[in-house]
């Protein structure tokens, strides 16, 4: 990932003038943030995805180890390169972002299966999937999961969801302008339930408003913590690493979602991925305000 200061974000048909990059952004930043954020939240995790054979791909397997990310299920991917991500923030700390895929792309439905049999998950597991990887291995997902395993989708970035089947529908994550663009609706609420009518439940991110929980046709907003934004970028990665880790140790969806929300909004306050990373103790500082 590479993250970039910018006077103001492009809009279409529109170029910058000369930029000159600060070095202390312009580096790759870690992969798998989401992974690395349930790590950094207390839970056991391993990382199922693609790398290229390349130094970026050394590198993004270097960044997860130092980060007790699990990466025995990354495969190297010799003929493509690894991912990238151009991230343009601007002086409010909202962004821009453009991914190239690389090697991730090629992720198969056959690889996930075989991850999910070195790993054996176990009913009290949590697998968290996202949008950036091909629907086959959503798939291959939904045919795997043991009963009782909670399964939690980053439907990011936003695209046709799949038809999930009806013993193993996901719990549905999503910002508000994605949730809206998935479903047509008009206003965030509208667009939260008519996403969990096909899913177990759904969270929609509200930014610095918090988030939104569905579950059992009930919806329930809970607020943010009141921060000064620094940098938006992987804040929704960093909010379903969290509500995945405490999901996994064992609390309710409205809990989980909760803590999710204090994370995100601990993201926000620093930039690049390890200054915006919380632990349960930085939460615990933030309630305590």
């Amino acid at each position: 990932m590479k993250r970039e200061r910018i006077p103001s974000r492009p809009r279409g048909g529109h170029r910058l003038g000369e930029h000159r990059p600060d070095p202390a952004l312009s580096r790759p930043s870690l992969p798998g943030r989401d992974s690395v954020a349930a790590a950094a939240m207390g839970a056991v995790t391993h990382l199922v995805a693609k790398v290229g054979g390349d130094a970026n791909g050394l590198r993004a397997l270097a960044n997860l180890r130092s980060a007790s990310v699990g990466v025995d299920t990354v495969i190297t991917e010799a003929s493509a390169p690894t991912g990238q991500v151009l991230v343009m923030v601007d002086p409010y700390g909202e962004n821009s972002i453009a991914v190239i895929a690389g090697a991730n792309a090629l992720l198969s439905a056959q690889d996930v299966t075989d991850a999910l049999t070195v790993l054996q998950l176990q009913a009290e597991d949590v697998i968290l999937t996202s949008g950036e990887v091909p629907q086959p291995c959503l798939q291959a997902v939904a045919g795997n999961l043991p009963p009782g395993t909670q399964w939690v989708h980053h439907a990011a970035p936003a695209g046709t969801l799949p038809a999930w089947p009806e013993d193993h529908r996901p719990l549905l994550v999503v910002n508000e302008v994605k949730a809206r663009q998935l479903t047509g609706a008009a206003d965030a609420r509208a667009a939260a339930r008519a996403m969990a009518e096909g899913a177990s439940g759904a969270v929609v991110t509200l930014g610095g408003d918090g988030a939104l929980v569905v579950e059992e046709k009930r919806c329930q907003h809970l607020p943010a913590p009141a921060v000064s934004a620094v940098d938006t970028t992987g804040a929704g990665d960093v909010f379903c690493g969290a509500l995945a880790a405490e999901l996994t140790h064992g609390h309710p969806i409205s809990r989980a979602a909760t803590n999710a929300t204090t994370a995100g909004a601990f993201a926000v306050t620093a930039l690049g991925a390890r200054g915006g990373l919380p632990r349960p103790r930085d939460l615990a500082r933030m309630r305590a305000r």
